[in-house]
């Protein structure tokens, strides 16, 4: 009896000992400790994505700022595609997108360009591509 009782204290104590270092091991902080030194300002830049609210209005194919690609979901019934978040230090970027208008009109797909000014002033740009339009705020 004595032996089946030190039998499962050790048992216990071997699993509460894994236990507690799984514990450990799962809320360790990793993360920085301290901002990055550095002078640039980063300012914040929101672009939202949607297609024309129109009725047989454009759909939007492809989106493409400062170089890189923006996916894109299918329409929701709000005709939201997509959206993406950046921290861009001030200067100029260009924003690209694609509509397809519909089947009947020709060219089928136009291209559109924008070019971004992001001010040092600004503490965060809004962008909605709503179609054939752009608003910057």
């Amino acid at each position: 009896m004595k032996k089946d009782m030190k039998l499962i204290t050790q048992f216990y104590l071997a699993v509460s000992l894994c236990f507690s270092s799984l514990l450990f091991a799962q809320y360790t902080y990793e993360g920085p400790t301290q901002p990055v030194p550095s002078n640039i300002k980063l300012i914040k830049v929101e672009l939202l994505i949607k297609d024309s609210p129109e009725l047989g209005g454009v759909r939007i194919q492809s989106v493409v700022f400062d170089g890189k690609s923006i996916p894109l979901k299918p329409p929701d019934i709000f005709g939201n595609r997509g959206s993406a978040g950046f921290q861009l230090s001030p200067g100029k970027y260009r924003l690209r997108w694609i509509v397809q208008k519909d089947k009947e009109s020709w060219p089928r797909t136009v291209t559109h360009e924008e070019e971004v000014t992001i001010d040092s002033r600004d503490l965060w740009v809004q962008i909605l591509i709503e179609g054939d339009e752009a608003s910057i705020r």
